[in-house]
């Protein structure tokens, strides 16, 4: 409110002289009109409004002492604004969902462990929030080499392994890579596109096999966890020979390789024998022992009417048993260790 009441009047005469207000006041009535400020202090409503003005720019330098001069600087610097909002929200945003507490947990609750601690930098807390309601479940897994998944064969020949299939049953986390491993040796592996089901993981270069072996695998998830797998084994033997020989034959290296040749591990046989007046030949490496009991078609313990002799086939020290001639068809043999 004004201090005091101003009068004006009009010049009524009309004598061609401005109005007595036009004289007094040059400028406007703001110019004139006075106000009281919150110390009590009379000033112009103009005095006012110029205060108000400098108090809102301060201290800023004349460049940029006008809002039109600040929304073109921002806008000529928009990319400086829009990064310093960016790294405002995300130092907001990280420091309120980041789970710092040192504390050991008491109990475990989900997928998070009795005696958990974060690490000092914190972890999300949507991260804890997933491991609390999910528990973590490692995934199956299966292996297989190819061509073939291992088996049993004769010392000397050789085996060739391309490509390990890896059948895996997905557990809670994703899948980042899968290992092929010849004893700690990594010789093969897969870490894009892997899926539940069959994944085929292709050697770098590919392995022969002439030794007793067995690969492995390693499936490693997003957890950093880690599940192995074994192929089948690849298993070299020195083999079986059974068969009719002549009645007045004996068992030599030569006769017994002429025999029928079976390439499987040691194990209980059973054989079927053919003979027209001939001696039966079973012959098996020495390492393997000696046999337990012979028995028949009809399970008569026969054992007593083998002798055995040793022989050497290549450089294999074999045990052959050969019977009295007789003439049988189809007949069946079991041999037992």
């Amino acid at each position: 409110m004004a201090n005091e009441r101003a009068f004006m009047y009009r010049n009524t005469a009309q004598t061609g002289e401005p109005p007595v207000w036009e004289k007094w006041f040059s400028k406007t009535v703001a110019d004139a009109v006075l106000m009281s400020d919150s110390e009590g202090e009379s000033k112009t409503i103009v005095d006012f409004v110029n205060e108000k003005i400098k108090d809102l720019i301060g201290t800023a330098p004349e460049t940029y002492d006008t809002l039109q001069e600040i929304a073109q600087y921002i806008e000529e610097h928009k990319e400086v604004a829009d990064a310093l909002n960016e790294a405002i929200t995300k130092k907001a945003n990280a420091d309120d969902i980041l789970y710092k507490n040192q504390t050991p947990s008491t109990v475990a609750v989900g997928g998070i462990p009795k005696g958990f601690v974060p690490p000092e930098t914190g972890v999300q807390a949507v991260e804890m929030i997933n491991k609390m309601l999910h528990a973590y479940v490692s995934p199956s897994v299966t292996a297989s080499a190819v061509p073939k998944n291992g088996g049993t064969f004769e010392i000397g020949t050789s085996e060739q392994v391309t490509a390990v299939t890896v059948n895996i049953t997905m557990g809670s986390a994703a899948i980042t890579k899968i290992e092929v491993l010849d004893g700690s040796e990594v010789i093969g592996s897969l870490t894009s596109g892997i899926k539940g089901g069959a994944n085929t993981v292709t050697l770098a270069e590919p392995l022969t096999v002439t030794a007793n072996k067995q690969l492995s695998v390693k499936v490693t998830d997003s957890d950093n966890k880690s599940v192995t797998a074994k192929t089948g084994t690849f298993t070299y033997v020195s083999p079986y020979y059974y068969g009719a020989i002549a009645a007045g034959a004996t068992a030599t290296e030569e006769i017994i390789k002429a025999a029928t040749k079976s390439v499987t591990a040691k194990g209980n046989k059973t054989f079927t024998f053919t003979c027209n007046n001939q001696r039966m030949l079973f012959a098996y490496p020495k390492s393997y022992g000696n046999l337990a009991k012979i028995l028949d078609a009809n399970s008569f313990d026969v054992t007593g009417t083998f002798t055995k002799t040793e022989v050497t086939v290549g450089d294999v020290v074999y045990y052959a048993y050969v019977n009295d001639p007789s003439t049988v068809a189809s007949f069946k043999m079991t041999f037992n260790y």
